[in-house]
């Protein structure tokens, strides 16, 4: 075995040992009025269970080896023998609990009072047909809520509902609308999506937004083919999105 291969597995043995026992070890305490943070002359740390930032220095790593290095001004095989030595009495980080990712999404309801409002910001500020808003909102695919923000409702290739944009109707001055996906909303298993206009699709435009969806369905791009189905993937993507596997024949357009 090579020595940088030693080293490596010597770090990993120890990387992962908890941060506020060590801290606590390097000659740190608890700070009285302030939870998870720990004093020493002339260094502030805020501890979590893996990372640590320095307050007083302005400096933060993670794992007990970076802990080690901050606090001793030592090299890295230093820290490593140091938390070598201290294996039997400092224990392990414990493992943070899994996120609940939710069962399925979770759109919030329709409210037909704030529709005006979501209807004026969309034709108004940016430029939205209202016969296509009108649309919309007739096939299920488009309502305001109750912070009056635009749903977009996003379903698969066979129309199963799988979560939503939403955009912010009411800005504050000077800043942009809000947007963000209901909870739930998964991006690789449906989207926002329009068919075309006349016929059966035979291209398919991916664009950035449902907002983006409706301006190319009403001012299409030149040379668009009229049977292109137009599909939001709600953000940048790198790569093409799993539900649109589903039409695996149409010519892909990128309107990004």
């Amino acid at each position: 075995m090579s020595a940088p291969e030693r080293w490596r597995q010597r770090a990993a043995r120890v990387r992962g040992l908890a941060l506020a026992p060590l801290a606590a070890h390097l000659g740190y305490r608890p700070d009285p009025s302030h939870r998870q943070r720990w004093r020493r002359p002339g260094s502030v740390l805020a501890l979590s269970a893996t990372r640590f930032f320095d307050h007083a220095q302005g400096r933060g790593g993670g794992g007990a080896i970076d802990l080690v290095m901050h606090a001793e001004g030592s090299s890295f095989p230093a820290a490593v023998e140091f938390l070598e030595t201290r294996l039997g009495t400092l224990p392990p980080a414990a493992a943070p609990a899994p996120r609940p990712r939710p069962a399925g999404p979770h759109l919030p309801p329709p409210v037909a009072a704030c529709w005006p409002t979501v209807r004026a910001f969309l034709h108004t500020a940016r430029g939205l047909d209202l016969r296509l808003l009108a649309h919309c909102r007739h096939h299920g695919l488009l309502y305001a809520d109750s912070r009056r923000n635009a749903v977009f409702v996003c379903r698969d290739a066979h129309g199963t509902v799988t979560g939503a944009e939403l955009v912010g109707t009411q800005p504050a001055p000077g800043s942009r609308p809000f947007k963000a996906l209901a909870p739930g909303s998964r991006k690789a298993r449906g989207g926002f999506w329009l068919p075309p206009r006349r016929g059966p699709p035979t291209a398919l435009l991916l664009v950035e937004s449902a907002l983006d969806a409706l301006a190319a369905l009403q001012t299409p791009p030149p040379g668009l083919p009229p049977t292109t189905l137009l599909a939001s993937t709600a953000g940048v993507t790198p790569s093409w999105p799993p539900w649109l596997h589903a039409w695996p024949h149409l010519l892909p357009l990128c309107g990004f």
